[in-house]
C-alpha cells in the first residue's frame, strides 16, 4: 500500500484484515508466515487478498483455480463471488474451464491465438455458439448425460506458434468448415469481430445457424 501513502502500521493492519476476509484462520499470526507454510488453497486466498488490498475497480483473475482440487476450487470461486459483492469490483476471469465460466461469467469473450473470435452473453455463447473454435471447445468437453464410452472429439491439429501465426483466420489450419466459405478467403483475409454479439468467422450468419442446428447442437445434447 506504499503508493497509497499508508504508513507501515496501517498497511500491516490492512493486510491482516484482508487475510481475514479471504478466510485465512488466525490472520494476525499467519501474516507472519512464509508462503511454504501455507497450503495451495491458502496461498491462492492470500494472492486474492493481495489483489484486493487497495480496493481495485477491476480484478484480473488469470486461471485462479489451476492446480487446486475440486473442493478448494469451489471455495475459491465462492470467495471471489462474495468479495465481488462486498468490494464492487469487476472481474476479468481468464480460464480454459468452461464449467467455471458458466458459473462465474455474465459475458464471454473467446480467444484463439491472441485474437478475439467470439463475444456475447454467457447464455448466448454457451447455448448458441457461432464460431468453429467455440464449437470445438464445447464438443470436446465430457458430459455426464452422454454415452460415457464414446470417445471425446478433440479439435484437430495443434495450436499455432504466436511468433509466426497463420495468415488470414488464425484458426483456419484446424477448421473443418473452411470449405463452406469457398475460395481462399479463410487463408488470405482475417475476419473481424463486430460489436455486441458476434463471431470473427467468414461463414455467413445463415451458414453458422444451419451448421449449429444440424451438426453441432445434436452432439452437444
Amino acid at each position: 500500500m506504499k503508493h497509497m501513502g499508508a504508513s507501515k502500521k496501517v498497511a500491516w493492519a490492512r493486510a491482516v484484515e484482508m487475510l481475514g476476509k479471504v478466510g485465512i484462520p488466525n490472520p494476525k499470526e499467519r501474516a507472519k508466515d512464509y508462503p511454504h507454510q501455507f497450503s495451495g488453497g491458502m496461498r491462492q486466498r492470500a494472492m486474492i487478498a493481495m489483489a484486493l488490498v487497495c480496493d481495485p475497480d477491476l480484478l484480473i483473475a488469470d486461471e485462479p483455480t489451476t492446480a487446486l482440487d475440486v473442493t478448494v476450487q469451489a471455495q475459491i470461486l465462492d470467495l471471489l463471488k462474495d468479495l465481488q459483492q462486498e468490494f464492487g469490483s469487476g472481474i476479468v476471469f481468464i480460464t480454459h474451464d468452461l464449467g467455471v465460466i458458466a458459473d462465474m461469467a455474465d459475458d464471454i469473450m473467446v480467444m484463439y491465438a491472441g485474437n478475439a473470435v467470439e463475444r456475447g452473453t454467457t447464455n448466448d455463447v454457451l447455448r448458441s455458439p457461432q464460431h468453429p473454435y467455440t464449437w470445438g471447445l464445447l464438443n470436446s468437453m465430457p458430459r455426464l448425460d452422454s454415452d460415457l464410452s464414446a470417445p471425446l472429439a478433440p479439435i484437430p491439429g495443434a495450436p499455432p506458434s504466436l511468433l509466426n501465426p497463420p495468415s488470414g483466420c488464425r484458426f483456419h489450419p484446424r477448421c473443418t468448415f473452411q470449405d463452406r466459405v469457398g475460395g481462399t478467403r479463410c487463408v488470405t483475409e482475417r475476419p473481424l469481430l463486430a460489436p455486441d454479439r458476434a463471431s470473427a468467422c467468414h461463414l455467413t450468419a445463415d451458414q453458422k445457424r444451419t451448421i449449429f442446428i444440424e451438426e453441432i447442437k445434436p452432439r452437444l445434447g
